[in-house]
Formats: structure tokens, C-alpha cells, sequence
């Protein structure tokens, strides 16, 4: 059986791991992570090494470490560790063990590498010395590379990769574990509309909640019952306790924090979830840049499973994720995300419709058997 190492450093996690395990039938997997991986529990072993990106939190941490490392995501004796493996796999073009990888293959100890990319802005990433080149390297010298989506595969090519190298697979999502619960829509029932990611000025956070606000003081709603619940913890989660407070909505207003094996039930419990992203842009000799889109959205691929009328924006990899299974609110524009997850409160028939067209394509594109399926076609064709 050939020997595959995933290698994924701090950021190795059990919502893109979940997509690996159908494959350990076929492959022998280890994956890599840092000793403060996320998660390290998997139907394969997993070998965690030191790296800077385990030091704790501290001012200006990654910006200080990318200056002195060029890239944090470096693991300690990762090139010993990867003798003997037939294939390996790593993560982004720039990532320090990228590189790794690539001098552990010059010297003989592996036979391929691949890469999956998430960054969707092309030359992105190439303010920090050396890491234009990390890139260049990275996109001349891997085997090959799995785009996220068609959106990252567009921004290799115009970095200048060979788009014969290029395979475009998404995230995926075990619908056996996340599935659509009973409804409630009778008269009186609360509507439970869920986030659920990072509380961070980019995911749209603070938008939720001044559309919340609108929606609790909307005369057409008067005889409605909601209930926002935010799962997950960032840097707002202060700030947004104390303006759900000076807004006078805090009643109506749940936080919580949750290992990822409760999450299931957290969106069977709920009937709309909201994920209203945003772009980051700093500013530069008086122009604007981007530097951040959404790259996927893990959690939307769980309100897919779990049949929920969604609200989300066309930002980044997100169309692609959810195809038709959305209703749509432009970025940051409160007024229209309000009145998108108004049209779900008010029309339980809506709500079904979109819940069943979110299932049927988790089901039909996302499910892990069907991303797991791709990958190994990928595998089986670089290691023929």
C-alpha cells in the first residue's frame, strides 16, 4: 500500500481531514501538524512537529514571524520525517513546509508533491521577502496543485501556473453526520437564524446584528419570535456584547462555543443560517487592496447538509460553494441582508424549498464520499 503524508501544520483540522479518511481503504495516511494543531484525532495516525506558528498569541505575531521566517508554517525535522513516502501533500504555494516538501524530494526521500490552494487573489501573499519566490518555486516544481475553486484555479494561472496542473476540488462534508432536522413552523414557533465561524469584522458579524435590529423593530414582523444564535469565538466578541446590549436586543441574542462534534445538532436546531462575508482591503500609496476574500466557507457546507434556508454574499469561492442553494445580500449592505433573512422569517414555504435545494446539492457535490472520490482520482493518476 503507497504511503501518503498530509501535511497541513497548525491548521491541520478535522472539517477538511473529514474528506481524507474514506481513502485510508486505498492509501496509507499519515498527516503532519504543529503541536497546537486544531485537531489530531482521525481514522489515520498523525505525527505533530514544532513550529513557530505553536508559540503563543502576541501582538503582530504572524507579521513578525513571516519577517523572520518568511513563513511561520515551518515544521521542525518535517524532511527526515517524509522519508519513504510515495506522495505528499501539502497546502498553499508560499507555506514554509511547501518548500519542505519540495527540498525532501530533491533529496531523494519522496517520490511526488501536491498542493491544495485556497488563496483566490492572485499575487497575493508576495509582500514578505523570499515569498514571491517560495511561490514561483512552489508553482514550477509540484507535481501537481488542487485548486479549491475555479476562482483559485484563475489566480494560479494568472501567477503563471501550467493550467495542465491544475484540479479543481472543494471542501467536503460528511452528510451522515450533518443532516436536516425537524422543522417547526407552526404560529409561535421561534426561527432560529444561526452564524457560525470566526466573530471577526470580515465574516460580517457586526452586519448580523444591526440587520437583527432592523428586523426586531420591522412592524411586519410584529407576532414573529427569532432568536439569533452566534457559534464561535474572535476578536469582536466583547464588542458585540456590549452593542447587542446598547441596542436593547440582547434577550434575542446566544453565544456559544462548542467542540466541533456538537455541531450537528446546532444546525438541525435551526431554521436560517447567515454568513455574510466580507472583503478585507488595506489602503497603499492612497489605493485600496485587496487582501482577503472568502476562500470557501467550511460552515456553509454544514447549513448545506443540514438542509438550511441560507443567506450568504457573493464574495470569493462563495458562489461556488453554494450555487443556486442561497439567497444572496450584497457584501455589507445591512438594509439587503435584513431583508434577505426577512423573506426566510416570513415564508416557512421559502425556507423548505431552499433547505431542500441546499441538501440535494450537499448531497450531489459536497458529500465526502464524492470529494474523497476526486481526490483519489488525483492520487491514483500522479502516483501511476
Amino acid at each position: 500500500m503507497k504511503k501518503i503524508a498530509i501535511v497541513r501544520g497548525k491548521f491541520l483540522n478535522a472539517y477538511e481531514m473529514q474528506s481524507f479518511e474514506p481513502l485510508v481503504s486505498r492509501y496509507d495516511i499519515t498527516a503532519f501538524g504543529s503541536l497546537t494543531c486544531y485537531h489530531d484525532r482521525y481514522r489515520f495516525p498523525v505525527v505533530k512537529l514544532p513550529s513557530p506558528m505553536d508559540l503563543p498569541d502576541f501582538p503582530f505575531k504572524l507579521p513578525l514571524l513571516n519577517r523572520l521566517c518568511i513563513d511561520a508554517h515551518y515544521l521542525h525535522g518535517l524532511e527526515e520525517r517524509l522519508r519513504g513516502f510515495d506522495l505528499v501533500h501539502t497546502a498553499e504555494t508560499y507555506y514554509r513546509y511547501t518548500q519542505q516538501a519540495l527540498h525532501a524530494r530533491k533529496k531523494g526521500y519522496v517520490k511526488k508533491v501536491i498542493a491544495t490552494v485556497l488563496e483566490n487573489i492572485p499575487f497575493n501573499n508576495e509582500g514578505f521577502w523570499g515569498r514571491k519566490c517560495f511561490k514561483a518555486c512552489a508553482r514550477n516544481e509540484l507535481d501537481h496543485i488542487i485548486a479549491l475553486t475555479c476562482l483559485t484555479a484563475d489566480a494560479l494561472v494568472r501567477e503563471g501556473t501550467d493550467p495542465a496542473k491544475i484540479t479543481v476540488i472543494g471542501h467536503g462534508i460528511d452528510c451522515k453526520r450533518f443532516f436536516p432536522g425537524t422543522k417547526r413552523s407552526g404560529k409561535g414557533s421561534t426561527i432560529t437564524i444561526l452564524f457560525s465561524g470566526r466573530l471577526e469584522e470580515y465574516k460580517g458579524v457586526l452586519d448580523v446584528l444591526h440587520a437583527a435590529r432592523m428586523l426586531f423593530a420591522d412592524p411586519l414582523l410584529f407576532g414573529y419570535r427569532m432568536r439569533f444564535v452566534f457559534v464561535g469565538e474572535g476578536s469582536l466578541k466583547k464588542r458585540m456584547l456590549v452593542l447587542e446590549k446598547a441596542m436593547g436586543i440582547e434577550a434575542f441574542i446566544y453565544h456559544k462555543s462548542l467542540p466541533y462534534a456538537q455541531m450537528p445538532d446546532v444546525y438541525r436546531d435551526a431554521d436560517i443560517f447567515v454568513a455574510p462575508s466580507k472583503p478585507r482591503f488595506v489602503r497603499r500609496f492612497g489605493v485600496s487592496h485587496m487582501t482577503w476574500q472568502e476562500q470557501y466557507c467550511t460552515a456553509l457546507l454544514e447549513a448545506q447538509a443540514a438542509g438550511l434556508a441560507i443567506v450568504t454574499t457573493k464574495s470569493g469561492g462563495i458562489p461556488e460553494n453554494v450555487g443556486e442553494a442561497a439567497l444572496f445580500a450584497k457584501p455589507g449592505d445591512v438594509p439587503d441582508l435584513a431583508e434577505c433573512i426577512r423573506r426566510f422569517v416570513t415564508s416557512p414555504t421559502l425556507r423548505r424549498q431552499y433547505g431542500e435545494r441546499a441538501r440535494k446539492r450537499a448531497e450531489s457535490v459536497h458529500d465526502i464520499r464524492v470529494i474523497s472520490g476526486k481526490i483519489l482520482d488525483v492520487y491514483d493518476r500522479i502516483l501511476r
